[in-house]
């Protein structure tokens, strides 16, 4: 009766025991791990490299902006065809245009050749007086283009006067006049100078045909030239003998549209000598306003009968 008794107890123990166990845990195999992960946002700064296009360098090919005129109507000024002017043979550096200079100032410039190397400075007041003139020369071998240097001093009455500095050189052969350019100045008798350069630039009164040293026959020259005029005076071109006498004289306007752009001309001269000489051909523009001349170019040629 113990014995059963006692095996009673064990199983009924045994059985109170399996109540109390916890379930099993699940296997790591039948745990499904989850598909969705956080939400990751996007960096603000995030550009997708495939919507960057560098642009392409700007070239001849590369479309040009154009502004157009508002008005109906209205177009864009026509341009005149282009002139080819020869360098200037003569040239002031300093004092340029439009300077305000005091007693005394220099003059620098370039030109040449000319008669034993002379370089010929005069300074006019506003009255067309000559208030200054002297003889200065070419730093440079006889018979080539170079530069010179002058120290010109004056005296005016007038706090400040207008003026006209002429440079001249002389024909190599016999002395006559070659080239002569100018720059309008104001002097003053005291203050401060304020001296512009200028630069070295075309010729302005240029004689294109005959070229120097050109033989002429038949008792007419054919003349074409260009330049610029600072006025609406007509110009003159002419023919000097060996003397300096004119033997055709003519006056001529260039075929620019508006006063100081570039034009040309062509004209005929009809002569007559005695005979063969040297001649020069020369063209030149007067002043209207300090009286002189404003500017004198030319060329030697060979004429005969």
């Amino acid at each position: 009766m113990h014995r059963t008794l006692a095996i009673a107890l064990i199983g009924l123990g045994l059985s109170g025991c399996s109540a109390v166990v916890p379930p099993a845990a699940p296997s790591p195999a039948s745990v499904e791990p989850s598909t969705a992960g956080p939400a990751t946002e996007p960096t603000a700064f995030e550009i997708p490299s495939e919507s960057i296009a560098t642009p392409a360098p700007f070239n001849l090919a590369t479309p040009a902006i154009v502004i157009e005129h508002a008005a109906e109507g209205e177009g864009p000024t026509a341009t005149p065809p282009g002139v080819l002017l020869p360098p200037a043979q003569l040239t002031i550096f300093r004092p340029g245009p439009a300077s305000q200079v005091v007693s005394p100032f220099q003059v620098f410039g370039r030109g040449g050749p000319s008669y034993n190397e002379r370089i010929s400075i005069r300074l006019y007041g506003e009255d067309g007086r000559l208030i200054s003139d002297q003889v200065t020369y070419l730093l440079v071998y006889p018979g080539r283009a170079g530069n010179f240097v002058a120290r010109v001093e004056f005296d005016t009455p007038y706090v400040a006067e207008a003026a006209r500095l002429e440079v001249s050189t002389q024909d190599p052969r016999f002395g006559r006049l070659a080239q002569l350019v100018s720059v309008d100045l104001v002097l003053l008798s005291t203050g401060t100078p304020r001296v512009h350069p200028q630069l070295e630039g075309p010729e302005k009164l240029a004689i294109l045909s005959p070229p120097e040293g050109a033989l002429i026959q038949g008792g007419v020259v054919q003349v074409r030239g260009a330049g610029w005029a600072a006025s609406d005076q007509p110009l003159t071109i002419e023919l000097l003998d060996r003397n300096g006498s004119p033997l055709a004289r003519q006056p001529i306007w260039f075929d620019s549209p508006v006063i100081g752009q570039a034009g040309s001309f062509s004209v005929d001269l009809s002569y007559q000598i005695p005979f063969a000489q040297y001649a020069r051909l020369a063209l030149s523009e007067q002043s209207v306003g300090i009286p002189g001349m404003l500017h004198y170019s030319s060329v030697e040629v060979w004429l005969e009968p």
